[in-house]
């Protein structure tokens, strides 16, 4: 057989090349299609990605910048935006510079700090994790460093003097404070049927125009409700500190292992080495204190291993009869 001549090379050459040119872009629709089909493969900008529970409503929604498939239902999220629906209506956004998502177990982590928008407060933390609990019908929310919140209501005192104790008329003009809480790690809770619990762990502090509680560890629980004009506003219904608890007012200082404040019913309990400072009272000590705001006492509960004890202030010297005094001559 006599060897190819040099146009018949030549035509072979440009049929090679035209094989390898169909077949390249051919490859390349192949994966264009594979990366459409996932979705992810190659990344996708501006997602929106929401998710339904058992009733067909939307129980989270992620919106995101760019999102990375990483293995399996596990995503690499920049910018992630993640709307939290509970059944009472309520929408709680969580935003965050970057975080790994789950979205077949509905979580997420990250290490940046992850800011969170209510509609009657506002927190931030680092170190944080997501997880919807399905069968609770709620969202854990937790922040292992630098937690703060930033509640859209005031913290009034419980322990207040009588003539201090305002009408519940005025009570709505008190929504317009705001308390402040810190910690080292805290847990927050977005309830099924409305309302926010946050577990604050570390260095607690809670502080609003009136009233600074802390502790090392501590419990609220706040309320969500609509006013006479059907605004929604929150209120924190109950708190419980544990550890080194000191709570200061004006010109009085409360300090317990333990207190739990009823903030709806102005009630509270001191227990434990319990001790209440009042500039003008004196002090007051037992294992049990308690507070009452309609009062504006302070009363200790009976105890049989602890006796009560009651320490007046200062009140300067006093003249009783038969005693001379001390300037007086003796003759």
């Amino acid at each position: 057989m006599s060897p190819p001549s040099s146009r018949g090379l030549e035509s072979l050459n440009i049929l090679s090349l035209g094989i390898l040119a169909l077949w390249g872009i051919f490859s390349n629709s192949i994966q264009s299609l594979a990366a459409e089909s996932t979705g992810f493969s190659h990344g996708a900008t501006n997602v929106t990605i929401p998710n339904f529970g058992a009733d067909g409503k939307i129980s989270w929604e992620l919106e995101a910048e760019e999102i990375l498939l990483e293995e399996s239902s596990i995503y690499q999220v920049k910018e992630p935006s993640l709307k939290m629906m509970t059944d009472a209506e309520t929408i709680t956004k969580a935003s965050s510079q970057a975080g790994v998502f789950d979205l077949n177990q509905g979580s997420a982590h990250g290490g940046s700090t992850l800011k969170i928008l209510g509609d009657i407060f506002h927190a931030q933390g680092s170190q944080w994790s997501w997880q919807e609990l399905r069968a609770e019908g709620k969202h854990h929310l937790t922040f292992a460093s630098d937690a703060y919140v930033h509640f859209q209501t005031g913290l009034n005192p419980v322990l207040a003097k009588p003539d201090r104790v305002e009408k519940k008329t005025s009570t709505m003009k008190k929504e317009i404070e705001s308390t402040q809480v810190t910690a080292d790690e805290m847990e927050f809770f977005a309830m099924k049927k409305g309302g926010y619990r946050f577990i604050l762990d570390g260095n607690v502090s809670i502080q609003s125009e009136s009233l600074k509680i802390e502790c090392m560890e501590m419990e609220i629980l706040m309320e969500k409700d609509r006013n006479q004009s059907g605004r929604s506003y929150g209120r924190i219904a109950e708190v419980r500190a544990k550890g080194e608890v000191k709570m200061r007012q004006t010109a009085r200082v409360c300090m317990a292992d333990s207190l739990i404040l009823d903030t709806i019913n102005g009630k509270g309990l001191l227990t434990g080495n319990a001790r209440v400072e009042d500039a003008e009272w004196g002090v007051v000590t037992g294992e049990k204190v308690e507070l009452n705001r309609e009062s504006g006492k302070a009363r200790v509960l009976g105890d049989k291993d602890s006796r009560p004890r009651l320490e007046l202030p200062n009140l300067g010297k006093i003249k009783l009869p038969g005693f001379k005094s001390d300037n007086q001559d003796s003759k």
